[in-house]
């Protein structure tokens, strides 16, 4: 009994060290969106060479959501963590003093390597170290998470760049980094395998059969591009170009309209709550899916095209959005039941790749498009300027690709546990 409430202790401890580094991480890759206008002035970027800026950082992050998953079931999340930390530090500080693209462009992919462990390792420890029965509690508690580094990356952050300019914020962010690091150092274990019923480190082979199953599996795909159909209002309107957007279309500054965005955020972690706690309950989680698909695409195309609505009433339609994003959720969970539960860490690094990954090429994508759209305006440094009529054509480009899972979500498998 005393063995039990000493791993239940150091459990905590490292659920929560996991999910502090997911808190951090978070702030990393959502802090641009506060930093567009700066950035792209410093460095004299157009909308597409700053698109390949940030996406850079999530095609990294996306490349190494399967490897993490395999290292983290060979090696423990702790060893992921840690390094992954390094990782971030080390390349929001080179990014923050850099004036040359190329070093740019290193600590942005830095950021991406280091911040793709984080939803991966959350996860594992939630796992390896509580019951089965409380994993949708701790996995919420990580979604809240998540939401707070969200949060905290919007306004609160646009708020220290407007007084301290956005290389000082980051610097900032480097020493927070640093002291993560140090307290998951302390703090932050691996469940021995003796204690945990079963042994935390995989072979080789087995290892090398979790990669065929997740890769084989129609289950995984489908529900990966599902998902990343759900996501794609949070990673190119959210994460990135909803703050110009808001700016140019309702004229608020940018503190207002990060503040707006942020809600999004918020709606993510109710939604993952109610749709966690309800998930208990359904026995068939394909309606809900695909009505959180359809209202992400409308809610989506409201906020882009309609006149007329008060900016408060836009910032309750983003808090919508986020809590009908949220049901992405259930493609994660159900795309486990239908692996077996060895491969856990797996599936999820391969659903956030095929997630992050296709994100990151439509984020650029929109750049691009932008630049396709542009109208000619230049500001005083020559920067381009975009008009509103700019970002609803490319902001509709990305809500028909959204809309593909409402159609893919009637094809998704029924309920299962433990198939194949």
């Amino acid at each position: 009994m005393k063995m039990t409430k000493r791993l239940y202790i150091m459990g905590t401890m490292a659920w929560l060290m996991g999910s502090l580094y997911y808190l951090y991480q978070y702030i990393l890759r959502v802090s641009p969106m506060v930093m567009v206008d700066d950035i792209r002035a410093d460095f004299l970027l157009d909308a597409s060479a700053f698109g390949s800026l940030m996406a850079i950082g999530t095609y990294c992050y996306s490349a190494m959501q399967i490897p993490v998953g395999i290292l983290s079931d060979l090696y423990g999340a702790r060893r992921m963590i840690l390094l992954s930390l390094v990782g971030c530090t080390i390349g929001v500080g080179l990014f923050s003093y850099t004036e040359y693209m190329p070093l740019a462009y290193l600590g942005r992919i830095l950021i991406g390597l280091g911040s793709a462990a984080g939803f991966v390792c959350a996860s594992k420890i939630s796992s390896e170290w509580f019951p089965a029965h409380q994993k949708p509690i701790w996995f919420a508690g990580i979604v809240v998470m998540g939401t707070l580094g969200a949060y905290l990356g919007g306004n609160p952050l646009a708020q220290l760049v407007a007084d301290r300019g956005w290389r000082e914020s980051l610097q900032l962010l480097t020493v927070v980094g640093i002291g993560v690091l140090v307290l998951s150092i302390v703090f932050l274990w691996n469940r021995p395998s003796s204690q945990s019923g079963h042994s935390s480190v995989l072979s080789r082979q087995e290892t090398w059969m979790q990669i065929k199953t997740v890769f084989l599996s129609r289950y995984c795909w489908m529900y990966a591009v599902v998902a990343l159909g759900m996501y794609l209002s949070i990673s190119v309107f959210a994460d990135l170009w909803g703050v110009p957007f808001f700016q140019n279309k309702y004229g608020v500054d940018r503190e207002t309209a990060a503040t707006s965005i942020s809600m999004a955020y918020f709606g993510i972690c109710a939604g993952a709550v109610v749709t966690s706690f309800l998930s208990q309950f359904i026995t068939d989680s394909r309606p809900i899916i695909g009505i959180s698909a359809l209202m992400v695409a409308i809610l989506m195309a409201v906020v882009t095209f309609s006149e007329g609505l008060s900016f408060p009433t836009v910032t309750i339609l983003m808090f919508l959005l986020g809590v009908f994003a949220g049901g992405e959720v259930l493609c994660f969970a159900q795309a486990c039941e239908h692996m077996p539960v060895s491969v856990a860490a797996t599936v999820t690094g391969f659903l956030n790749f095929i997630i992050t990954f296709g994100a990151a090429a439509i984020q650029q994508g929109f750049g691009y498009a932008l630049d396709w759209f542009w109208s000619g305006q230049v500001d005083v440094k020559l920067a381009r300027i975009y008009a509103l009529s700019d970002y609803q054509s490319a902001l509709f480009i990305v809500i028909l690709i959204a809309s593909s899972s409402i159609f893919l979500s009637f094809f998704l498998p029924k309920d299962a546990v433990g198939e194949v």
